[in-house]
């Protein structure tokens, strides 16, 4: 970079004021862009609509799939005329995420236009890196993971939000075959349950009234971590073996339980987790879905997302994932029958290397076994560096997108009867924002502004409201008038208002949001 394209600290004029975060993937990756926004507005930095208004572009970008990380950089070859045609004052552009992590010093061969990029384990340094790039530095590379085994952190969220993702883990040591996260995350390692409490309780005392306990396996957190305050369940079974932290050890089921009994947190309304792994899904995890009075957890929303990516037990023996589609359906059905209620979605892949259509209907058959509510499901596409990657792909893409297709269709099918079953019922939901492209009609009328919510057990509920406030972040009581396949809708049930305990509470702000490439 030329010292007159320098956004150089002697320079004010020239030193950027606004910054632009596009986000790919997970929750994760969602509460990775909060963390860098949180950063952005310490060093002073406003948020931009958009890419072309901002001084500093950010992309954190998935690897998941194939297709996301061609996603991101196509969005970056978009943003390459945002810096040729900028003038004097060009905006810095990073990339990072999993893509930076695992892309590295490649990316600058195909966009030499890039400041810097940054890995996983460095959002943390973002302003370090910002400095050096607004002093001249080009093509500086943050992707050092963290080697140390502890892992302490503190939740950053940027205004006032009523819903914090929080990370508890990270990193993933069971090392699917199919799987890049453990290259791009690392090894697994545990915050303290002292520390999260902590930080939660912190959270809730600014507003927060939902929060959701990341990691890559959330349910093996605490592995390594002393049970130095006697948290119980001191051990976890399941019916797969004996898996996830050993007696003596911190485990998730404790963390979820210490939350829920903690007295700081009287105004959290609901606990979510995400992601899990069958091996570490313990009866004891099970339990917390009780109902209260049956020795469960009050606030644990009625909701699992439990990845089982096959439902032929051939080819989970090839993904590495170490349990039967057996023991996974009746882990489905003891939760079922403690909660009858509970909302259960899940991670399918088809075309997996020597899938056959006979595999094939084993997946198909598992929708009918379990009854999801909703599925992630992806046609496979190899990850460099995996083990898979060196298995003949072996299906064709013409055959992966018939079996994928068929998958959705009947899961829709399903989604839907599930869905309308719940027409009539008066649910819960906490508003997460304004519907923008939604609109409803009743008796030939559009009604007003149409607000999306969620229900405990993780249905989309769409309602119109027709005054001017902002219902982000109220628990509202919604009479469910009809569905989809994909959502339901409903009115408000309005027989006094809001609640006198909604009516009080701060002006919350939109949440971050993310874009999930298939």
């Amino acid at each position: 970079m030329s010292s007159s394209e320098n956004l150089s600290a002697s320079n004010p004029s020239t030193r950027p004021n606004t910054y632009f975060i596009k986000t790919f993937g997970c929750q994760m990756n969602v509460a990775d862009s909060e963390r860098m926004a949180s950063l952005m507005a310490d060093k002073g930095l406003k948020p931009a609509k958009s890419a072309e208004d901002a001084g500093v572009i950010l992309i954190n970008g998935c690897t998941v799939r194939e297709k996301a990380v061609h996603k991101a950089l196509s969005v970056l070859g978009q943003y390459r005329h945002r810096v040729e045609h900028a003038g004097g004052a060009k905006p810095i552009v990073g990339i990072g995420g999993c893509v930076g992590q695992l892309e590295k010093d490649e990316l600058f061969r195909s966009s030499p236009f890039i400041d810097f990029v940054f890995g996983t384990d460095a959002i943390d340094s973002l302003p370090e890196i910002l400095h050096r790039v607004e002093h001249g530095e080009r093509h500086v590379v943050y992707t050092d993971f963290d080697k140390s085994m502890d892992y302490s952190t503190e939740t950053k969220v940027l205004g006032t939000k009523a819903q914090a993702f929080v990370n508890i883990m990270k990193g993933c040591d069971k090392y699917c075959t199919y799987c890049i996260v453990p290259y791009t995350r690392g090894k697994e390692k545990s915050r303290t349950i002292r520390e999260v409490l902590d930080d939660v309780a912190g959270l809730v005392a600014r507003g927060v009234r939902e929060v959701t306990l990341l990691g890559q396996n959330v349910n093996s957190f605490g592995k390594g971590n002393p049970n130095s305050e006697g948290f119980e369940p001191r051990e976890l079974h399941n019916i797969i073996g004996k898996v996830g932290p050993r007696d003596g050890e911190e485990n998730f089921p404790q963390l979820i339980r210490a939350i829920d009994q903690d007295p700081r947190m009287a105004s959290l309304k609901r606990i979510r987790f995400t992601s899990s792994h069958p091996l570490d899904f313990s009866d004891e995890l099970i339990e917390c879905y009780q109902p209260a009075s049956n020795g469960g957890v009050e606030r644990l929303a009625a909701h699992l997302h439990l990845p089982v990516q096959s439902g032929s037990n051939r080819v989970l023996q090839k993904m590495g994932r170490h349990h039967k589609i057996e023991q996974y359906v009746a882990q489905m059905n003891r939760l079922k029958e403690i909660n009858p209620d509970v909302g259960i979605s899940t991670d399918l892949i088809v075309g997996f290397p020597t899938e056959t259509e006979e595999d094939f209907q084993e997946t198909m058959k598992l929708l009918d076994d379990v009854g999801y509510d909703n599925i992630y499901a992806f046609a496979y596409s190899p990850r460099p560096g995996t083990r898979a990657s060196k298995l003949p792909d072996d299906v064709p893409g013409d055959v992966k997108l018939d079996r994928l297709n068929r998958l959705l269709k009947r899961q829709l099918e399903i989604s839907e009867q599930r869905y309308a079953a719940r027409v009539g019922k008066t649910l819960e939901v906490l508003v997460e924002g304004e519907a923008k492209k939604q609109t409803m009609v009743t008796k030939g009328t559009a009604q007003g502004r149409v607000w999306t919510a969620r229900t405990s057990c993780n249905r989309i509920v769409n309602f119109a409201e027709d005054s001017n406030r902002n219902l982000i972040g109220r628990l509202l009581q919604v009479k469910i008038t009809s569905s989809t396949a994909l959502s339901l809708r409903g009115e408000i049930v309005k027989d006094a208002g809001l609640a006198e305990s909604e009516k009080n509470l701060p002006v919350y702000d939109p949440l971050f949001s993310s874009e999930i490439v298939g």
